[in-house]
């Protein structure tokens, strides 16, 4: 099989990249300006071309029978980035798989923040109501709707916040204040379910679905076994790394201040500042129930929580070490 990934250069695409590779024909749209270092050493092409340029889009989608659409703004605080990176890369893509030879099948990779956060006690799944509450949500829903009116077959995943050795500094912080600080603030008790995603089981996931072309047309959640608090998740890393780390609980309040902020940056300057969203999250119920790929394409995550920490922890000690 001939598989395109878009975001190859990214923590997630540089993993499935490693993984493909050994099974399949791989192909890589880069920028001139990516770091493809780690790319060069692994059995792939590499295609140089821009989501946002449509026309430097046709070499890579030749002879391809399957896309995997990883590229994404998630990080930026500039409002226009996320259109941009989001919704008119994906638009640019699917108009030029439309108008290419190539390109017979694309999997796209969304978030779970299309979601409105679930009430309490309550699992997202694949039919939970979309309406989301973060300009990132609301253009990767966006991108959602383009790739359904597509004229190829689509597979649309919907994942949580990914983890993992590689893990991007946003991701990475929390582990970094556990293993250097012995310190972890929490706002609130710590008891909301969320749910999360080690990049070993995402992989596995994202691999099973190039082989079931029963599941086009179709949406899925890919996470973890079950959601865990962020109790769980801190009672985890210390054990992972043999120390005991103190929990500074803050008051709630922190929560809805930080949101208020993070709407007002938005509507006054444009401008996004994810610290501020990560505080109100802590708030939030984001636990997803993945009954319906487990059933459908035999999806089972085999890493469990204590691995995926043991192994990012790892990958963590390894970087202090080296200064």
């Amino acid at each position: 099989m001939n598989v395109l990934i878009t975001g190859a250069t990214g923590f997630i695409g540089k993993h499935l990249t490693a993984a493909l590779s050994e099974i399949h024909s791989v192909r890589c749209l880069v920028r001139k300006t990516s770091d493809v270092k780690e790319l060069r050493d692994l059995n792939v092409d590499l295609v140089y071309g821009d989501l946002l340029e449509k026309n430097s889009l046709a070499p890579a989608l030749d002879k391809i029978d399957l896309v995997y659409h990883l590229a994404g703004e998630v990080y930026s605080r500039k409002k226009e980035d996320y259109y941009r990176g989001n919704v008119l890369a994906t638009q640019n893509l699917l108009e030029a798989c439309d108008e290419g030879k190539g390109a017979k099948r694309i999997i796209f990779l969304s978030s779970i923040g299309v979601y409105k956060p679930a009430p309490r006690e309550t699992l997202l799944t694949e039919e939970s109501e979309c309406l989301p509450i973060t300009w990132y949500g609301r253009t990767k829903l966006n991108a959602e709707g383009l790739i359904k009116k597509c004229k190829i077959p689509w597979v649309i995943v919907r994942a949580p916040i990914i983890y993992g050795p590689h893990q991007p500094s946003v991701v990475n912080r929390i582990f970094l204040d556990a293993f250097n600080k012995r310190k972890i603030y929490v706002v609130g008790k710590g008891e909301n379910p969320r749910s999360l995603c080690f990049i070993g089981n995402l992989v596995d996931g994202l691999l099973l679905l190039a082989s079931k072309p029963d599941t086009n047309g179709k949406t899925y959640i890919l996470s973890d076994n079950s959601p865990y608090t962020f109790d769980e998740i801190i009672t985890t890393i210390s054990v992972a790394i043999g120390q005991k780390i103190k929990v500074a609980h803050l008051p709630s309040i922190l929560a809805a201040i930080s949101w208020q902020l993070y709407n007002l940056m938005g509507t006054l300057f444009n401008l996004y500042f994810i610290e501020l969203y990560a505080i109100k999250t802590m708030q939030l119920n984001w636990g997803c129930d993945i009954t319906k790929v487990k059933k459908e394409i035999g999806y089972n995550p085999k890493v469990t929580l204590e691995m995926g920490i043991k192994s990012t922890m790892d990958w963590i000690r390894n970087i202090c070490a080296r200064g």
